[in-house]
């Protein structure tokens, strides 16, 4: 394991909805035709602690901000289906948490489809890269459009809540640079750069298992494991194309030398079969 003796945490990996796009947008070498791409939110209990979410997928309030132009171009470039069952609330309610229980979400970036449900849950802390807090809350009109920022999905006291990452203390593990959440180290989140400002995974134990869910630092599981980058299509939206390289490099070293590790990207659905079969 990256790191032993971790504490375990519950741990749910939760479709919230999705998008259409290509395949070859994600990796190259993929094919050009239109596949689904989920958004994944982790909702994760530490018995003292209580509920962390890892992201919040699309909801509502995405849907009402993109219902209109300049944001309806965001929902007409990738379409976006989010099915009744799929909404947030509705799953995290069949887990009997109430939005209250929800005491911090590990923000991974600020895009749209990862942000959606941050207004649901006004009492959590919002943790997060203040790079990628000061970024998103910097943009409007048609300039957020174009990074995928909807500022209708941020809350207007985001300054107040946040809890910028680097107020965490620091961790190195296995030579990641990381972040102790909840000060027993259940908890790690972790510098992925690239994608966008401030970028972060999570590491944790569940179940018997290491995890470590990487956001948009790849965007398939086969991105990383045939160390395969996005589309150049898809370098527009990526804040720094090299440190997204980069860290598809070392993603590619951490799941060919950790067999007990298993790497989560947020939009994967093999990686959600793979959690699920391990059950």
């Amino acid at each position: 394991m990256l790191l032993n003796d971790q504490p375990e945490v519950g741990f749910h990996w939760l479709r919230v909805g999705h998008c259409k796009g290509p395949e070859a947008m994600a990796r190259q070498g993929g094919r050009l035709k239109v596949i689904e791409f989920p958004s994944y939110v982790g909702a994760l209990h530490h018995p003292d602690h209580g509920w962390t979410l890892f992201d919040t997928g699309y909801s509502q309030h995405f849907m009402d901000a993109t219902s209109r132009l300049p944001e309806l171009l965001y929902r007409n470039t990738l379409p976006v289906t989010l099915r009744p069952e799929e909404h947030l609330p509705r799953q995290l309610a069949a887990l009997d948490v109430d939005p209250a229980d929800v005491r911090r979400i590990v923000v991974s970036h600020f895009h749209g489809d990862h942000v959606g449900g941050l207004l649901d849950h006004p009492r959590a802390r919002i943790i997060a890269g203040a790079s990628g807090a000061t970024h998103a809350l910097s943009l409007r009109g048609i300039n957020a459009v174009r990074h995928a920022i909807l500022p209708a999905l941020l809350p207007d006291d985001l300054r107040d809540r946040l809890d910028p990452i680097d107020a965490f203390p620091a961790v190195q593990v296995g030579g990641l640079r990381t972040w102790d959440l909840l000060g027993d180290r259940s908890l790690l989140a972790v510098d992925l750069p690239g994608h966008m400002p401030g970028h972060l995974g999570q590491l944790f134990t569940s179940g018997g298992r290491q995890v470590l869910l990487v956001g948009d630092a790849a965007w398939t599981s086969r991105s990383f494991r045939d160390l395969k980058p996005p589309s150049r299509l898809a370098k527009g939206v990526m804040h720094d194309w090299d440190a997204t390289v980069r860290t598809l490099g070392v993603l590619h070293v951490l799941d060919a030398s950790h067999d007990d590790l298993l790497i989560l990207p947020a939009h994967c659905p093999e990686g959600h079969a793979a959690w699920y079969a391990g059950l």
